[in-house]
Protein backbone atom coordinates (compact mmCIF):
# COMPACT_ATOMS: atom_id res chain seq x y z
CA UNK A 1 0.00 0.00 0.00
CA UNK A 2 2.60 2.14 0.92
CA UNK A 3 4.38 1.51 -2.23
CA UNK A 4 1.55 2.24 -4.28
CA UNK A 5 0.97 5.90 -2.66
CA UNK A 6 4.67 6.51 -3.13
CA UNK A 7 4.38 5.79 -6.58
CA UNK A 8 1.29 7.82 -7.39
CA UNK A 9 2.63 10.91 -5.45
CA UNK A 10 5.66 10.55 -7.32
CA UNK A 11 3.93 10.28 -10.79
CA UNK A 12 1.46 13.35 -9.34
CA UNK A 13 4.88 15.32 -8.93
CA UNK A 14 6.08 14.66 -12.13
CA UNK A 15 3.49 15.50 -14.25
CA UNK A 16 3.42 19.14 -15.41
CA UNK A 17 0.88 21.82 -13.86
CA UNK A 18 -1.28 22.28 -16.55
CA UNK A 19 -2.39 25.44 -14.98
CA UNK A 20 1.63 26.86 -15.19
CA UNK A 21 2.02 25.21 -18.35
CA UNK A 22 -0.83 27.36 -20.11
CA UNK A 23 0.92 30.64 -18.21
CA UNK A 24 4.02 29.81 -19.89
CA UNK A 25 2.62 28.91 -23.63
CA UNK A 26 1.14 33.15 -22.85
CA UNK A 27 4.43 34.02 -21.89
CA UNK A 28 6.11 32.30 -24.80
CA UNK A 29 3.11 33.29 -27.14
CA UNK A 30 5.20 37.23 -27.01
CA UNK A 31 8.51 36.07 -27.54
CA UNK A 32 8.59 36.86 -31.48
CA UNK A 33 6.53 39.83 -31.18
CA UNK A 34 8.71 42.83 -30.36
CA UNK A 35 5.58 45.11 -31.62
CA UNK A 36 3.76 43.21 -29.11
CA UNK A 37 0.01 41.18 -28.97
CA UNK A 38 -3.31 41.59 -27.97
CA UNK A 39 -5.30 39.61 -25.22
CA UNK A 40 -7.64 38.51 -28.64
CA UNK A 41 -4.95 37.29 -30.41
CA UNK A 42 -3.41 35.49 -27.84
CA UNK A 43 -6.18 33.61 -26.80
CA UNK A 44 -7.15 33.03 -30.52
CA UNK A 45 -3.97 31.21 -31.21
CA UNK A 46 -3.95 29.17 -28.38
CA UNK A 47 -6.95 28.42 -28.03
CA UNK A 48 -7.87 29.50 -24.32
CA UNK A 49 -10.81 31.75 -22.61
CA UNK A 50 -10.02 36.04 -23.43
CA UNK A 51 -10.77 36.50 -19.81
CA UNK A 52 -8.03 33.88 -18.87
CA UNK A 53 -5.49 35.41 -21.45
CA UNK A 54 -5.94 38.79 -19.76
CA UNK A 55 -5.80 37.36 -15.88
CA UNK A 56 -2.75 35.98 -16.82
CA UNK A 57 -1.23 39.35 -18.51
CA UNK A 58 -2.17 41.79 -15.56
CA UNK A 59 -0.44 39.34 -13.08
CA UNK A 60 2.88 38.57 -15.39
CA UNK A 61 2.44 43.05 -15.99
CA UNK A 62 2.65 43.36 -11.98
CA UNK A 63 5.68 40.83 -11.88
CA UNK A 64 7.36 42.65 -14.54
CA UNK A 65 7.56 40.27 -16.51
CA UNK A 66 5.37 42.08 -19.71
CA UNK A 67 4.66 45.43 -19.98
CA UNK A 68 1.31 47.13 -21.65
CA UNK A 69 1.67 49.37 -24.44
CA UNK A 70 0.14 52.72 -24.18
CA UNK A 71 -0.70 53.58 -27.45
CA UNK A 72 -2.13 50.07 -28.62
CA UNK A 73 -2.88 48.40 -24.99
CA UNK A 74 -0.78 44.69 -26.53
CA UNK A 75 1.46 43.63 -24.55
CA UNK A 76 5.24 42.65 -25.02
CA UNK A 77 7.89 41.43 -23.00
CA UNK A 78 8.94 42.94 -19.87
CA UNK A 79 12.27 44.01 -18.20
CA UNK A 80 12.32 41.73 -15.29
CA UNK A 81 12.69 39.02 -18.10
CA UNK A 82 15.33 40.90 -20.29
CA UNK A 83 16.91 40.80 -16.07
CA UNK A 84 16.64 37.25 -15.80
CA UNK A 85 17.34 36.46 -19.76
CA UNK A 86 21.18 38.07 -19.09
CA UNK A 87 21.73 36.62 -15.88
CA UNK A 88 21.30 33.35 -16.80
CA UNK A 89 23.45 34.06 -19.91
CA UNK A 90 26.04 35.21 -17.09
CA UNK A 91 25.78 32.06 -15.49
CA UNK A 92 25.75 29.90 -18.84
CA UNK A 93 28.96 27.79 -18.36
CA UNK A 94 29.56 26.94 -22.20
CA UNK A 95 28.75 30.70 -22.85
CA UNK A 96 30.62 31.64 -19.93
CA UNK A 97 33.58 29.84 -20.69
CA UNK A 98 34.03 29.98 -24.41
CA UNK A 99 34.05 34.18 -24.46
CA UNK A 100 37.65 34.64 -24.29
CA UNK A 101 38.72 31.69 -26.70
CA UNK A 102 35.62 33.09 -29.38
CA UNK A 103 37.70 36.57 -28.79
CA UNK A 104 41.31 35.14 -29.82
CA UNK A 105 39.24 33.34 -32.94
CA UNK A 106 38.04 36.23 -33.76
CA UNK A 107 41.16 37.99 -33.46
CA UNK A 108 43.34 35.40 -35.60
CA UNK A 109 40.61 34.38 -38.61
CA UNK A 110 39.48 38.32 -39.15
CA UNK A 111 35.65 36.50 -38.81
CA UNK A 112 32.83 36.50 -36.86
CA UNK A 113 32.50 33.80 -34.24
CA UNK A 114 29.35 32.35 -32.65
CA UNK A 115 28.38 29.67 -30.11
CA UNK A 116 25.04 27.66 -30.80
CA UNK A 117 22.87 25.71 -28.03
CA UNK A 118 20.14 23.18 -28.64
CA UNK A 119 16.76 24.73 -27.95
CA UNK A 120 13.63 22.50 -28.54
CA UNK A 121 13.72 21.53 -32.08
CA UNK A 122 16.01 24.85 -33.15
CA UNK A 123 19.48 25.91 -32.43
CA UNK A 124 20.11 29.16 -30.39
CA UNK A 125 22.67 31.47 -30.97
CA UNK A 126 23.99 32.60 -26.78
CA UNK A 127 27.19 34.25 -27.68
CA UNK A 128 29.10 36.33 -30.65
CA UNK A 129 31.83 38.04 -31.40
CA UNK A 130 32.54 40.08 -34.21
CA UNK A 131 35.61 41.05 -36.02
CA UNK A 132 36.14 44.67 -37.23
CA UNK A 133 35.13 43.84 -41.20
CA UNK A 134 33.25 46.19 -42.60
CA UNK A 135 31.02 43.63 -44.49
CA UNK A 136 29.93 40.56 -42.13
CA UNK A 137 26.82 38.59 -41.28
CA UNK A 138 25.69 36.46 -38.63
CA UNK A 139 22.79 36.10 -36.43
CA UNK A 140 22.01 37.47 -33.58
CA UNK A 141 21.98 36.97 -30.04
CA UNK A 142 19.00 35.17 -29.27
CA UNK A 143 17.99 34.02 -33.13
CA UNK A 144 16.68 30.65 -33.34
CA UNK A 145 18.22 28.81 -36.28
CA UNK A 146 16.82 25.51 -38.05
CA UNK A 147 18.89 22.55 -37.52
CA UNK A 148 18.88 21.46 -41.55
CA UNK A 149 19.72 24.43 -43.55
CA UNK A 150 22.72 25.69 -40.81
CA UNK A 151 26.25 24.28 -40.00
CA UNK A 152 25.28 24.45 -36.63
CA UNK A 153 22.02 22.66 -36.58
CA UNK A 154 23.93 20.23 -38.65
CA UNK A 155 26.44 19.64 -36.15
CA UNK A 156 23.50 18.68 -33.45
CA UNK A 157 22.15 16.31 -35.86
CA UNK A 158 25.33 14.63 -36.81
CA UNK A 159 26.80 14.55 -32.77
CA UNK A 160 24.03 14.50 -30.95
CA UNK A 161 22.79 10.62 -29.29
CA UNK A 162 21.31 8.51 -31.41
CA UNK A 163 17.99 8.87 -29.71
CA UNK A 164 18.19 12.42 -29.77
CA UNK A 165 18.47 12.50 -33.24
CA UNK A 166 16.51 10.45 -34.01
CA UNK A 167 13.85 12.54 -32.46
CA UNK A 168 15.13 16.04 -34.15
CA UNK A 169 14.94 14.23 -37.36
CA UNK A 170 10.99 13.58 -37.42
CA UNK A 171 10.50 17.25 -36.36
CA UNK A 172 11.91 17.38 -39.81
CA UNK A 173 9.06 15.96 -41.52
CA UNK A 174 5.76 17.36 -41.69
CA UNK A 175 3.38 16.45 -39.95
CA UNK A 176 0.92 16.16 -43.24
CA UNK A 177 3.17 14.98 -45.31
CA UNK A 178 2.19 11.62 -47.39
CA UNK A 179 5.62 10.33 -48.11
CA UNK A 180 7.49 8.19 -45.73
CA UNK A 181 9.76 9.51 -42.69
CA UNK A 182 12.52 7.46 -44.15
CA UNK A 183 12.43 8.35 -47.48
CA UNK A 184 12.54 12.09 -46.83
CA UNK A 185 15.51 11.89 -45.18
CA UNK A 186 16.86 9.37 -46.92
CA UNK A 187 19.40 12.23 -48.22
CA UNK A 188 20.13 13.53 -45.15
CA UNK A 189 21.75 10.55 -43.29
CA UNK A 190 24.45 9.83 -45.16
CA UNK A 191 25.30 13.73 -45.01
CA UNK A 192 25.29 13.70 -41.46
CA UNK A 193 27.45 10.51 -41.22
CA UNK A 194 29.94 12.54 -43.53
CA UNK A 195 29.88 15.07 -40.89
CA UNK A 196 30.54 12.94 -37.76
CA UNK A 197 33.58 11.55 -39.62
CA UNK A 198 34.91 14.51 -40.75
CA UNK A 199 34.80 16.62 -37.43
CA UNK A 200 32.66 19.44 -39.13
CA UNK A 201 29.62 20.97 -41.20
CA UNK A 202 29.41 23.39 -43.52
CA UNK A 203 26.62 25.28 -45.18
CA UNK A 204 26.92 27.63 -48.33
CA UNK A 205 23.98 29.96 -47.68
CA UNK A 206 21.21 27.73 -47.30
CA UNK A 207 19.92 30.00 -44.42
CA UNK A 208 20.79 33.31 -45.46
CA UNK A 209 22.16 35.13 -48.24
CA UNK A 210 25.75 35.71 -48.76
CA UNK A 211 26.25 33.92 -45.38
CA UNK A 212 28.52 30.46 -45.34
CA UNK A 213 29.31 28.95 -41.67
CA UNK A 214 32.21 26.18 -40.69
CA UNK A 215 31.33 25.09 -37.23
CA UNK A 216 32.28 22.16 -34.88
CA UNK A 217 31.38 20.45 -31.84
CA UNK A 218 32.07 21.47 -28.61
CA UNK A 219 32.29 18.91 -25.66
CA UNK A 220 32.38 19.17 -21.63
CA UNK A 221 34.81 16.58 -20.03
CA UNK A 222 32.73 13.82 -20.13
CA UNK A 223 32.28 13.89 -23.80
CA UNK A 224 28.82 14.86 -23.44
CA UNK A 225 28.03 17.60 -26.68
CA UNK A 226 27.14 21.23 -24.81
CA UNK A 227 27.02 23.15 -27.62
CA UNK A 228 28.41 24.35 -31.38
CA UNK A 229 31.22 26.68 -32.53
CA UNK A 230 31.00 28.74 -35.76
CA UNK A 231 32.59 31.30 -37.89
CA UNK A 232 30.06 33.37 -40.01
CA UNK A 233 31.75 34.60 -43.30
CA UNK A 234 30.47 36.07 -46.30
CA UNK A 235 30.67 34.01 -49.37
CA UNK A 236 32.91 36.91 -51.16
CA UNK A 237 35.49 35.54 -48.43
CA UNK A 238 34.72 31.95 -48.37
CA UNK A 239 38.29 30.65 -48.36
CA UNK A 240 38.32 27.43 -51.08
CA UNK A 241 37.93 23.46 -49.35
CA UNK A 242 41.00 21.94 -50.02
CA UNK A 243 44.72 23.75 -50.00
CA UNK A 244 46.60 21.18 -52.23
CA UNK A 245 50.18 20.85 -50.66
CA UNK A 246 52.72 19.62 -52.74
CA UNK A 247 54.78 18.01 -49.67
CA UNK A 248 52.03 16.17 -48.43
CA UNK A 249 53.14 12.63 -49.71
CA UNK A 250 49.70 11.74 -50.19
CA UNK A 251 48.19 12.99 -47.38
CA UNK A 252 44.47 14.35 -47.75
CA UNK A 253 44.63 18.36 -48.73
CA UNK A 254 43.94 20.26 -45.65
CA UNK A 255 40.00 21.69 -44.97
CA UNK A 256 39.43 24.86 -45.28
CA UNK A 257 43.21 25.53 -44.11
CA UNK A 258 42.45 29.12 -43.09
CA UNK A 259 39.56 28.94 -40.72
CA UNK A 260 38.88 24.98 -39.78
CA UNK A 261 42.60 24.68 -37.83
CA UNK A 262 41.60 27.15 -35.94
CA UNK A 263 38.14 26.77 -35.32
CA UNK A 264 38.78 23.04 -34.23
CA UNK A 265 41.70 24.35 -31.80
CA UNK A 266 39.32 26.51 -30.11
CA UNK A 267 36.35 23.85 -30.00
CA UNK A 268 39.08 21.62 -28.35
CA UNK A 269 40.56 24.45 -25.51
CA UNK A 270 36.51 25.42 -24.76
CA UNK A 271 35.96 21.55 -24.10
CA UNK A 272 38.83 20.86 -22.18
CA UNK A 273 37.31 23.55 -19.43
CA UNK A 274 33.54 22.89 -19.55
CA UNK A 275 33.06 20.08 -16.55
Amino acid sequence: MFNYLERNMSEKLAAPATSLVKALDVLLALEQSPEGRGVTDIARALGLPKSAVHRLLVTFQACGFVQQQAETSRYSLGPVLARLGLRAADLFTPRRVARPHMEALAQEVGETIFLGVLCEESVLVIEKVEHNQVLRISPELGTTLPLRQTALGQVWLAFCPVAQREALLATLVAPESVIPTERLLAGLRPELSTIAQQGFAVSFETWMPDLCCLAVPVWNRRHALVAALAVAVPRSRMPQPQRHDPFAHGAPALQYPTLLPALLRTAAHISATIP
